[in-house]
């Protein structure tokens, strides 16, 4: 057997002819290529071959090549840094090995759709992705890749996704993170409708509570409060384990504090309104404190309004005062703070006096709540003599106003809250 095998000689393979088996097993067959297409790539094995001799007669005999330093649009070269070493691929024909024969072309066009790991280096180190291939030809690659993408196309997906949602989900936090800090920083709260309800609010304590009066309210309200000239120790900051505040003058009563309380401010410690702003659950009101409790506070209310009644009768009785009628029934009724009934007295002892009306500068106030300011007709004298009063009947503030009606009045006010007790008949509350 070994004797008639050695007979015959091996068949010869004819340079240019075509392998038995081009492709591995279960590989689709190599395209037929028409012959102005095998021209074209026949170019192209070509000049790649004669980039890659260029590439080999450079190359140091260490078997290192260098890759020149390069502009490559994104960054500028470093001047004095060494250019980087690279070893070859793989070992490349010289740019004389012979024309390109057809099994070539066809071996480099089958490597074209293989994954860039399992089809060899065409191309010698250094050479740009693509090169070799047809004028205006898209890659197969790319197309292969598109069409059918690999384990690795999903992998990358997923670590891209992973790297970029987190990325977004920290951003928007830190967006909201700045903008709740701007928002504190710039007036101890957030922008908005409830930023401009609480200014609104802070304005009238400042203007209508009296000075030195103790102030309960929330973090956020007493932060405008201060804003707007209070001074820190006449407020007292409510909160989960701070006292209540039945040792303050007034509370401003914001929703935080409704939280704290629910319902024991209106029913037990702060009974009367003296102003009331917005409407709903984010309604702010300034009510006030009843330091014994409701029922105290109604007693001394009852007393000091008999008192009022009597000092409103003893002033109609002066000669030098003219009332309308309904600043007339608002004197019997004892609905004016028992500080202006003093100054208005005193006053139309020395100066004629004419009321046009009585009220009250807080809105939505208390049905209980004493009159705290009147309108006099102007008198040239009043103002001078009015301000020579004593402290504990002197207004808090005389101005010149104008009425919706166009009538000019000399406003004479006092503070808030009235103080209970005035009159004798009963202690403070």
């Amino acid at each position: 057997m070994g004797d008639e095998d050695r007979g015959h000689e091996l068949p010869q393979r004819v340079r240019g002819a075509a392998r038995a088996s081009p492709h591995p097993p279960g590989s689709p067959p190599a395209p037929v290529l028409s012959a102005e297409l095998r021209q074209r790539l026949e170019a192209a094995v070509t000049a790649e071959r004669s980039e890659a001799a260029v590439r080999e007669q450079d190359k140091p005999a260490g078997g290192e090549a260098t890759i020149p330093s390069v502009r490559t649009g994104i960054g500028l070269d470093q001047p004095g840094r060494a250019a980087q070493p690279v070893r070859a691929a793989q070992p490349v024909r010289a740019a004389n090995a012979g024309p390109v024969v057809e099994d070539e072309v066809t071996e480099w066009l089958g490597t074209a759709g293989r994954s860039p790991s399992a089809a060899p280096a065409a191309t010698g180190a250094g050479a740009p992705p693509g090169a070799g291939a047809p004028p205006g030809a898209e890659p197969r690659s790319a197309r292969a890749g598109a069409d059918h993408p690999g384990p690795a196309s999903w992998l990358g997906a997923g670590i891209a996704a992973l790297i970029v949602i987190p990325a977004l989900v920290i951003g928007s936090l830190a967006v909201v993170a700045v903008r709740h800090l701007t928002g504190t920083r710039s007036g101890g709260a957030s922008a908005g409708p409830e930023a401009a309800l609480r200014g609104e609010v802070a304005a009238w304590v400042a203007q209508q509570v009296s000075p030195g009066s103790t102030v309960s309210c929330d973090q956020v309200m007493c932060a405008a409060l201060e804003a707007r000239g209070l001074p820190t120790s006449d407020l007292l900051v409510l909160g989960p384990v701070s006292s209540d505040p039945r040792h303050s003058a007034v509370v401003v009563e914001t929703a935080a504090v409704r939280a704290l309380f629910g319902t024991s401010l209106d029913l037990a410690w702060a009974p009367a309104v003296l102003a009331s702003f917005g409407s709903g659950s984010a309604s702010i009101t300034v009510r006030v404190v009843a330091s014994h409790g409701a029922v105290a506070y109604q007693t001394a209310l009852a007393g000091d309004r008999a008192a009022s009644e009597a000092a409103g009768a003893a002033l109609l009785a002066e000669r030098r005062i003219s009332v309308p009628a309904t600043a007339r029934a608002q004197l019997t009724a004892g609905l004016v703070d028992l500080r202006l009934l003093s100054a208005l007295t005193a006053l139309s002892r020395h100066l004629p006096v004419s009321i046009v009306d009585f009220g009250d500068v807080g809105p939505g106030a208390s049905a209980g709540v004493p009159f705290r300011f009147a309108d006099l007709s102007p008198a040239g004298q009043a103002r001078s003599y009015l301000d020579g009063l004593n402290t504990t009947v002197r207004p808090a503030r005389i101005a010149t106003v104008k009425l919706p009606g166009g009538q000019t009045v000399l406003r004479v006010e006092f503070t808030a809250p009235s103080p209970l007790g005035m009159s004798g008949a009963t202690s403070t509350p």
